[in-house]
């Protein structure tokens, strides 16, 4: 519904780095405790075997690697006591697994005949005469954790377990924390224009009060804050927005995900993983400069707090102010969120984090009408980028933000964890504007084109989720199928309070000569809903590998109760439904990096209301098939994914033309399409992310002949992207990294009936960062960047509201199951 132009936005800021000794010299002793190059372990020799033992304490990785690699280790459990292993990910020799797991601990793993090795002291290494070896493709991450640059491993969203990208079996995107600085994104949606299959479900790029995406066709994709619901209620409002220099990591699971997740659309969710505390030290102070005056600033601080390292820390903070490109429109943030860990054992984690979050704007959401922007307006006029079409002395917005978590684990042995995440949202606004309705009328009843009748509202709103996650993993084995089997439970409740004041069709405004000071009426209460869904599901995972094949089986059943108020009405409504959804893939690690692999998943929706005989509506469902091939080469930070998928979602609720006013429940809606993702860094300098996707969506089965065949207008059929970011290596501008990027949007329908279309367009992006430690040695840490949106300031129309062809009232806003 929603088009305008964006302009180039400088974001230039002086960032602040400090690195610590400590974190050093651990990476430069990790690396130098192994012999072999990273390159000659990731080799396919014939003994290598492929493991995957999370860190945790000494004598528990050891037993497990032993059994695994199929040799004999006797040892005391005085000889590891209070220490603890990395862990080890990867294809590896026997002798290569023990140096790693052993890495810093004193100790070596020494072979004594057959299949029989023993454990020994080994001398300490002199650090300070150990050459720096850098060590590729083989880091331990943290799916939960931090990614360094571009190339994401590992995921926890794909599956709620420690996994590699490549052994699951559906598209997961990673955008990390570094490539969201890189290109110097400051919303959710801005973070996410390099992924393929995701767009901004048909509003402008301008528009920032909140981050609603499309997935492979289908909108709004849901969110998730560490695995947990993110409140959504529709449109303007009740929605909450997560601060994107507060997140590690976002991860886009595509495809449908209830068999984890429970109630969610087809095309996928986004979960967001938050900055937590951590061993390193973290020091990072952000200060910056903006176009239309923005000014902003971020801090970043975290580390160990007492000497037996069980407590640990983390503030990250941010503030900005300043105008936006639309007239009169402007937004400012406060933002801090401490956490706290404490590691009372080497089994147990408990992590507490509270978000604070406090937004004020004046917006103008809107898109402009496509007589005017993309056609030509009376007298061959256009509608000025910068039009704004609310009033300054009404339009207002705030936003209240709350979020408290705790995450609690505990590991009882080496093969079997429990995991309990608690969640707490609330999230308080208000919006008031106006929003084009229709154009108005002019001589002899005809449409002036020139000027546009608009809805006045002012729309209040308080939303809150209450989520509980508990699951189970358990590590085993039955006989050569080594399993990793996660049994779960989890809790969800959403309580929406919504009131909606409204004046329709109020005084026209003139679209290219504005004027303000026009009296127009006051909205009054036409809606007033307190609603609550409760949701508790039960889900059950097993993923089995044997040899070079990975099955991923799951099943989940849900209950969904819905309770709805209409308190301008007086009515209730009140709904249950429960819905089994499930998931089976295979994935082949065919050697070389290589990982074809192929799934079916399920999802489900409740909707509410009735049909014409009184029966509830059924949820809606929704079926992936998936194809796909995964590529990691051996010994880089690179990883490219390609799929294909067809993806159908029934029941959709249509007209009933033989009982007007009322709907049935014979719609239907499929997409089709392929995505190909490129991340890779290439010596060692250069990083690149490339993105193509196709998703031809359109509407099945409907009672509206009209609408049938007919592709969808939230997102494009083709889209496509390129990021590549530069470090000198040497020179005069040393230290120096230039990055350049290209977001091309392909043509696509401008309204549901498909009869006009929006051309393509191609926006680039461009940043500089430099290092100042470069120029004076006591500058070391410090940097200067600049980020660029929209760098050759085009002209473009992303989405056209076509719909201003009546005046009809209505209530824009979306009631959800």
């Amino acid at each position: 519904m929603n088009s305008r132009i964006s302009p180039a936005v400088p974001r230039p800021s002086l960032t602040l780095r400090r690195l610590s000794v400590l974190v050093l010299t651990a990476a430069t002793l990790a690396a130098t405790a192994v012999p072999d190059s990273a390159h000659a372990q990731a080799s396919t020799a014939s003994a290598n075997k492929r493991y995957d033992i999370p860190a945790g304490p000494l004598d528990a990785t050891l037993n497990r690697f032993a059994l695994t690699a199929g040799v004999l280790l006797p040892f005391q459990p005085a000889d590891a006591q209070g220490l603890n292993s990395p862990g080890l990910r990867g294809e590896f020799s026997v002798g290569e697994g023990f140096n790693r797991l052993l890495a810093g601990t004193g100790l070596r793993a020494v072979p004594r005949g057959g299949n029989e090795y023993r454990l020994e002291n080994a001398a300490a290494p002199d650090i300070s005469r150990l050459p720096t070896v850098q060590v590729a493709g083989d880091v331990v991450e943290d799916a939960r954790g931090r990614v360094e640059g571009f190339v994401a491993q590992r995921t926890a969203s794909g599956s709620k377990t420690d996994t590699p990208i490549v052994e699951i079996p559906q598209t997961i995107n990673v955008v990390t924390a570094d490539e969201v600085a890189a290109r110097g994104a400051i919303s959710l949606s801005q973070a996410l224009r390099y992924t393929p299959g995701v767009s901004n479900r048909g509003y402008t790029e301008s528009y920032m009060l909140a981050d609603e995406t499309t997935s492979r066709g289908f909108s709004p994709s849901p969110q998730y804050l560490d695995g947990s619901y993110l409140p959504y209620a529709g449109s303007l409002g009740g929605a909450s927005q997560i601060e994107p220099y507060s997140l590690e990591r976002i991860e886009v699971l595509k495809g449908p995900a209830s068999v984890l997740y429970g109630q969610n659309q087809p095309g996928g969710i986004v979960n967001m993983v938050t900055k937590k505390p951590t061993d390193t030290p973290v020091r990072e102070v952000k200060l910056g400069l903006g176009s239309y005056g923005r000014v902003n600033g971020a801090l970043d601080v975290g580390g160990v707090i007492n000497e037996d390292r069980s407590l640990l820390y983390r503030l990250v903070a941010v503030a900005n102010t300043g105008d936006q490109q639309i007239d009169a429109t402007k937004g400012q943030r406060l933002f801090i969120a401490p956490s706290l860990t404490w590691r009372p054992s080497a089994a147990t984690s408990i992590t507490a984090y509270l978000q604070l979050q406090r937004d004020d704007a004046v917006q103008d959401y809107q898109a402009l009408p496509h007589i005017g922007s993309l056609l030509p307006g009376p007298g061959g006029q256009r509608i000025s980028r910068d039009f704004f079409g609310g009033d300054p002395n009404y339009n207002d917005f705030y936003r209240e933000q709350q979020i408290l978590g705790v995450d609690w684990s505990h590991r009882f042995s080496d093969s079997l964890q429990f995991r309990q995440g608690l969640r707490f949202v609330n999230v308080n606004d208000r919006y008031k504007g106006f929003y084009l309705s229709a154009f108005a009328s002019g001589a002899g009843g005809q449409s002036d084109y020139s000027r546009a009748l608009r809805t006045k509202i002012d729309w209040q709103q308080h939303n809150t989720v209450l989520s509980l996650d508990n699951n189970l993993e358990w590590r085993s084995a039955s006989g050569p199928v080594q399993h990793t089997v996660l049994a779960g439970v989890d809790y969800r409740r959403f309580d929406r309070r919504y009131d909606g004041y409204n004046a329709y069709s109020v005084t026209a405004i003139d679209l290219y000569n504005p004027r303000y000071d026009l009296a127009t009426a006051d909205p009054v209460l036409t809606t007033n809903w307190h609603d609550t869904v409760d949701q508790v599901g039960f889900y059950l995972q097993d993923q089995m590998r044997w040899r070079d094949l990975i099955l991923t089986v799951g099943g989940r059943h849900d209950w969904a109760g819905i309770h709805n108020r209409d308190q301008f009405a007086n009515t209730q409504t009140e709904q249950n439904h429960s819905a089994f959804t499930g998931r089976a893939g295979l994935t082949w690690l065919a050697g070389g990096g290589w990982a074809p692999y192929v799934s079916y998943s399920e999802s489900f929706v409740p909707i509410v209301g009735t049909d014409f005989y009184g029966s509830t509506f059924k949820p809606t469902t929704g079926e992936q098939i998936e194809l796909g091939v995964k590529f990691q080469p051996p010994g880089t930070r690179a990883l490219a994914s390609f799929s294909v998928f067809d993806i159908r979602q029934k029941n959709l609720t249509t007209t009933d033309y033989a009982h007007p006013g009322f709907s049935v429940q014979e719609g239907e809606v499929r997409s089709q399409g392929a995505e190909l993702e490129i991340k890779a860094r290439v010596f060692d300098n250069i990083d690149v992310i490339a993105a193509v996707s196709r998703a031809d969506v359109r509407t099945t089965k409907s009672n509206n002949a009209a609408s049938l065949n007919k592709q969808a207008v939230f997102s494009p059929p083709w889209s496509a992207s390129l990021w590549a970011n530069y470090r000198l290596p040497d020179g005069a501008l040393k230290g120096l990294d230039i990055g350049l990027g290209a977001r091309w949007t392909g043509s696509k329908y401008g309204d549901s009936g498909n009869t006009f279309r929006t051309p393509a367009y191609t926006v680039f992006d461009a940043a500089l960062r430099y290092d100042l430690g470069e120029i004076n040695a006591g500058w070391r840490g410090a940097e200067l960047t600049l980020n660029v949106q929209n760098l050759f300031d085009k002209e473009y129309i992303s989405n056209c509201n076509y719909s201003l062809v009546a005046t009809t009232a209505r209530n824009a806003r979306w009631r959800q199951g």
